[in-house]
């Protein structure tokens, strides 16, 4: 920003109103070519055409694993529970989808992608979603990093065996297993997994075990970690028999220790008595490791359930038995249900990852505290009582490989980001997802004790520090893990290792320090004395927080550690206050090591793929010189390579990192270009195994674009609009063509109109208008048609009473727009001026993707009786991947799946479609399902509509229903039965419909199963007790007096009294308390108790009456390293105070924000000195400062000197080292301006480390 010629940036005032929501760039179809038989059901005809060495299809480097699976080892000194040893330590299976089905684990430009991260809990994971041959390398990487294996799925229907599926089978045991072992090893894929519960009297499955038994004996001496999985439902015979444990039945399925074939999947009522134990002493007469056998868990379905069978986790705990996680079809039940705390990108990242965590590590997310074992099920992001596979399984590590071979080196990153960090530098800004760059992650999520590898409850401070990961900051890729809070003493572990150090190994830690304070040392323990640990100093009490700067701290392993083994890293926190560390970098690195050569470009399948208003989509495929023979897998650190760099360049200007990868193909996604007709050229590298070098980069031609797609989204600039205010309509694409018509719409009635790309005007009648659009639509392949579209309540025009959208008319700093110099600790003076935008109005709720719920018995609709509810809508914003409640009625105590879609539901797309209001059919009808669509119907995001929804039944129980939009009868496009056709005709009565029941609510938005909450506000909530007709949806829509409110009216809530113990009560024919609620699980699958929970009040509709809500207009100033102080101000005017703690370049963000949106203005820049040798440093060994463009360091003492300078991000610029005598000098040249570390070593030692600025 220092280099714009104004000294102020100023975003847009308000938010911008798109039709659309979804920013990210998603895989499209084509991208990546799985094969035409890639199916598990034609796995056989996928082998018969490839030999070692050959290509399914031209993409095959999307799926060969570059990672060989690490050995993992045990040592019982650093477990946190010393009772388990090889003998009892469970193994765990995840059979469970990854990610979403569309694009599974493959590469794409979705930021809300699934990282898992507790792999140390993982044996092997089934990828439910995966074919048996064709598993994305991504996947296959990084749990071959975390020595997991991974194997694809064989879904066999519950049937008599398909024919498609016995010749699959037949097929494949007939090629043999010679040829399927070196299929699976080049492709780096660890078994085969059977859904095994069709019956088959063929003989079929009799040569399948012979098969398995050749497979395994071919793959285990290649690949230890290989293991086949059969779910326990086909038997020896070839019926289906379910829960009968391990026995005669099943036991050549099994195997014994010669003829080892498969693992087995128990169904889910293993607990049936003396199962279990029948089950291990039949494994250990077949020679079998008990282990080998896996408990079923449906996560889905709650199962095992205690009411069928008694007791199952307390007793599984008791048999070396291990665990198999299940559910469910396309999406696993962490990731299905991370919306749960918000379904903000951020928010559902942030709540998957606590799910996993506490669901594997345990529910306070520390292993050492272990809640008692019981028999109930759970995987919420808050789960405190439930105990976690750690109380099964000790926390399994790779780490222990030859340091000569490959160093270790770990940046905390998840694999995923809102931009990409290369050094703690940005270098692109667009979201990404590649789960296969995921790093070495702690061993424990988050083992934190006040004593070195303190195992007990009592060990850990009841308020202490806490540990998670971030997404605002990174030292490498998008992610970073940060550890806060305050202590007197405590410890996170992070890493189990099994390290043979040698002298002269460089251990390096890189961190921030945010905010607070805190001595902070690097703990070290060594095999035979694990809980003695050495301590290295990282930072002082002291150390000023330094939000800019990434600290690097290294170590040279010396007598302390050479010859030993080490077997545990941790950190010590001591003296902390209000800290808030960034954890960038963890790293031991042997010597250096050989820059790779150079990839070899596939040019004919590098391209480009796709051109719209986000950026350029592109492929690139590539292979590594190497000496293996046709079919070996050749693995990364075959070739001297640790991961790949994908480079784009547009023709004309510089090149630009836009991601990194392990496998020998990349996808590219936005890369953003200056003009539509850009030529690009994409280039890759070769990174050394210790990051610290790369290859030349392997560059292909400049390519033309793919065909500009264009967006047709529109927009207004503004939110809140007053009465002859100017406002500005256009279309998103900057590219798009220009309208050949803006129409406002008010009553029918065209009261403005205009034309172009964008569009100015102003209005002078409150109220709302709708717009419509006259012009170029374009499909996703760049057909064009001229169409008329229309957007409801787009633009609202309110009263200046009720407040408006915050304005920043200037901000300056000391009284002036230009660039400000102090000295660290002196402040500066920020002062605004601004529009007044305070007000008064109706109050509101937020829903806060909360739901506003009323019980149906309290309003008397139980049973088959006609209502009608109304209610004012403000959407605040809509997501992409599920759709999002409107209004629903259900039970949370019901039984599975009517605690989710209980007697009707209704939803909106991320476009604020209505994707239809379905009705569940009645039992005796099987759920015959009675479903509306209204294709024409979208409701605005960004400003306020009003529902009226209505339900009408006749006396002989039929049912049927409209829908109101602003008082307008929504059309039926489309409505169906589930059992019949479709129509189009406008639906009449109909029957076997279920009716509502007791137990069950009315509520508005709400989490539901595969559905958000609904982030939006409400007012005025009315309940019929008939069916509302268009004149009364138009009264809704009016100002509503309690004390005489219109004919039918039964409930009526305003909100402008706040609740009493957190309901409100209705004024109407009836008194009734509602509220806004929130759900607590527990129970079956899919229960939870509703409970009425605090609201929050914000402004309310602008087009009713009221006064109660004040619109106020408040600044939030923020920088970094910065503190405020005098901090005053309203819409119109205001200032502060404000002081920087350490010395650099700063910007100061204004934002003014009130109920009705924000505006935010940034001064850029103020010049803050370091507060000594800013220019210069003296010490008695040495003298350091800059002349033009060189740093100058003269020598008082001699001795061996190392000097090094480095970016404030740790990136090394220059190094020299030398012999030097009293009185020389080195000079280092410093290409670029800016503020540098200088780091001087004398005899292996640091000496001084300062900072520099060249000018």
């Amino acid at each position: 920003m220092a280099n714009l010629s104004r000294k102020t940036l100023t975003l847009a005032a308000g938010l911008v109103l798109s039709v659309m929501s979804a920013n990210a760039q998603q895989m499209r179809e084509g991208y990546v070519d799985f094969g035409t038989n890639s199916g598990s059901e034609k796995f056989h005809e996928l082998l018969k055409t490839w030999t070692p060495g050959s290509q399914v299809t031209a993409d095959d480097n999307f799926f060969i694993s570059r990672v060989k699976p690490r050995a993992r080892f045990r040592n019982e000194a650093t477990q946190v529970r010393l009772d388990l040893n090889a003998k009892n330590d469970k193994k765990l299976i995840a059979w469970i989808p990854v990610n979403n089905s569309d694009f599974n684990a493959l590469p794409n430009g979705v930021f809300d992608s699934e990282v898992f991260s507790m792999w140390s809990y993982v044996t092997h994971w089934g990828n439910w979603t995966s074919p048996v041959g064709r598993i994305p390398a991504a996947f296959l990487d990084i749990a071959h990093k975390n020595g997991v294996a991974v194997s694809g799925v064989a879904s066999i229907p519950n049937e008599s065996l398909p024919a498609n599926w016995k010749t699959m089978l037949d097929g494949m045991i007939k090629i043999g297993a010679d040829k399927v072992s070196k299929f699976f090893n080049y492709y780096g894929i660890n078994g085969i997994g059977y859904n095994s519960e069709f019956t088959d009297y063929s003989g079929t499955v009799d040569d399948l075990r012979d098969f398995h038994a050749a497979l395994v004996k071919k793959m285990k001496p290649i690949d230890p970690v290989f293991e086949n999985f059969w779910y326990d439902g086909t038997n020896d015979g070839g019926s289906c028999s379910f829960d009968g444990g391990l026995g005669s039945h099943n036991e050549e399925t099994f195997g014994d220790s010669e003829n080892v074939r498969t693992s087995l999947f128990f169904n889910y009522n293993w607990n049936k008595s003396g199962l279990l134990d029948r089950s291990v002493s039949y494994a250990a007469g077949l020679g079998r490791d008990p282990l080998d056998l896996y408990a079923g868990v449906n996560m889905q379905g709650g199962e095992p359930k205690l009411e069928r069978y008694g007791e199952h986790w307390p007793e599984l705990a008791k048999r070396p038995i291990s665990i198999g996680l299940w559910g469910a079809h396309s999406q696993n039940m962490f990731w299905e249900s991370r919306a749960e705390l918000g379904s903000s990108d951020e928010m559902k990242q942030f709540a998957y990852l606590r799910r996993t965590e506490c669901y594997f590590g345990g529910g306070n997310r520390n292993p050492v505290i272990t809640p008692e074992i019981k028999s109930f099920h759970q995987y919420s992001a808050y789960n405190p009582n439930w105990f976690g596979m750690a109380a099964f399984m000790t926390a399994r590590s790779p780490l222990s490989w030859n340091l000569a071979e490959e160093p270790f080196i770990t940046y905390f990153n998840l694999g995923n980001g809102k931009f990409f960090n290369l050094n703690g530098e940005r270098k692109v800004n667009s979201p990404w997802y590649n789960v296969g760059m995921q790093d070495y992650l702690p061993t424990w999520h988050f083992w934190f004790a006040n004593k070195l590898l303190g195992r007990t409850a009592a060990d850990v401070p009841a308020k202490g520090l806490d540990a998670q990961f971030v997404w605002d900051d990174a030292y490498f890729g998008g992610s970073t893990l940060k550890v806060f809070g305050t202590t007197a003493n405590e410890y996170l572990h992070l890493f189990k290792t099994k390290y043979a150090l040698k002298k002269g190994d460089v251990i390096t830690v890189r961190y921030k320090l945010n905010d607070g304070t805190t001595d902070l040392d690097l703990v070290l323990s060594a095999e035979g004395s694990e809980s003695t640990g050495v301590a290295y100093n990282l930072c002082k009490a002291d150390r000023v927080a330094d939000a800019n700067e990434w600290v690097k701290q290294t170590f040279t392993v010396g007598s302390d550690f050479d010859g030993k083994t080490l077997a545990l890293v941790a950190l010590n926190f001591k003296n902390a206050k209000n800290a808030e560390v960034l954890l960038g970098e963890f790293s031991i690195v042997r010597g250096n090591y050989a820059t790779p050569e150079a990839p070899k470009l596939d040019v004919a399948n590098t391209k480009m793929l796709y051109n719209g208003k986000s950026g350029m989509d592109a492929k690139i495929i590539f292979n590594m010189p190497n000496n293996k023979v046709a079919g070996e897998p050749c693995y990364n650190l075959d070739v001297k390579t640790s991961h790949f760099r994908l480079y784009a360049q547009e023709e004309g200007k510089e090149p630009m990192l836009m991601g990194t990868t392990t496998s020998w193909a990349g996808l590219y996604y936005s890369i953003p270009v200056t003009h539509i007709n850009a030529k690009v050229r994409l280039g890759v590298s070769a990174v050394a195994l210790d990051h610290k070098t790369e290859s030349t980069i392997t560059w292909s031609d400049y390519m033309a674009p793919a065909s500009y797609v264009y967006s047709d989204d529109v927009q207004s600039n503004k939110t809140t609009i007053k009465p002859n205010e100017e406002f500005t309509i256009s279309y998103v694409d900057p590219e798009h063509p220009a309208a050949a018509k803006w129409e406002l719409v008010k009553d029918g009635k065209v009261v403005k109109s205009g034309d172009g790309k964008s569009w100015t005007t102003s209005l002078e009648e409150i109220g709302g208008y709708d717009l419509k659009v006259t012009g170029t639509e374009y499909a996703e392949d760049g057909t064009a048609k001229q169409t008329t579209r229309t957007f409801a309540s787009f633009v609202q025009i309110t009263g200046v009473s009720t407040g408006a959208l915050p304005e920043i008319y200037s901000l300056t700093a000391n009284g002036g727009e230009e660039e400000v110099s102090l000295k660290t600790g002196e402040s500066v003076k920020m002062a605004y001026t601004g529009r007044d935008a305070d007000g008064s109005g109706s109050q509101g709720l937020d829903l806060k993707e909360t739901r506003f719920g009323v019980s149906a018995a309290d309003l008397g609709l139980v049973g088959k009786k006609s209502y009608s509810v109304s209610f004012w809508l403000k959407i605040n914003s809509l997501k992409s991947g599920q759709p999002t409640t409107l209004f629903n009625v259900y039970n949370k105590q019901d039984a599975w799946p009517k605690t989710d879609w209980g007697w009707m539901w209704s939803q909106l797309g991320s476009d604020g479609s209505l994707d239809g209001v379905t009705f569940r059919g009645s039992d005796t009808s099987g759920n015959n399902e009675l479903r509306y669509k209204y294709a024409n119907t979208k409701l605005p995001v960004g400003n306020w509509v009003h529902v009226t929804m209505a339900f009408d039944y006749n006396t002989s129980g039929g049912l049927r229903s409209d829908l109101f939009v602003n008082g307008v009868k929504q059309t039926v496009t489309m409505w169906n039965r589930t059992n019949g056709s479709d129509k189009t005709t406008e639906p009449g009565y109909e029957y076997n419909v279920y009716n509502i029941t007791n137990g069950q609510y009315l509520c508005i938005g709400g989490p539901l199963h595969q559905r958000y909450g609904l982030d939006g506000v409400i007012d005025n909530v009315v309940v019929w007790d008939k069916v509302a007709t268009e004149a009364d949806a138009k009264a809704a829509m009016g100002d509503l007096n309690a004390k005489s409110l219109p004919e039918g009216v039964m409930a009526f809530w305003d909100f402008e009294k706040k609740a009493t113990d957190n309901y409100f009560t209705s004024a109407g024919t009836k008194t009734v308390n509602a509220g806004m609620q929130d759900m607590v699980a527990g129970g079956g699958e899919g229960q939870a108790t509703l409970t009425f929970v605090e609201p929050t009040y914000i402004a309310g509709s602008p087009f009713v009456s009221g006064e109660t809500y004040k619109v106020e207009t408040k600044p939030i100033w923020t920088a970094k390293n910065a503190t405020f102080a005098d901090v005053t101000g309203n819409g119109e005017a205001g200032s502060a105070n404000v002081s920087f703690r350490t010395g650099g370049d700063y910007d100061v963000t204004l934002t003014l924000s009130n109920a009705l949106g924000k505006a935010e203005k940034t001064f850029s820049v103020i010049k803050v000195a370091y507060p000594t040798g800013v220019d210069a440093v003296e010490s008695t060994e040495m003298k350091a400062y800059t002349v033009g463009e060189d740093a100058v360091v003269e020598f008082a003492e001699a001795g061996a000197y190392e000097v090094s300078v480095y970016t404030t991000a740790g990136e090394q610029v220059a190094r020299k080292a030398a012999q030097l005598n009293a009185g020389n000098v080195v000079n280092v040249h410093l290409a670029k301006a800016g503020i540098y570390v200088l780091n001087v070593k004398k005899d292996g030692k640091t000496v001084r480390t300062v900072k520099l600025i060249r000018k």
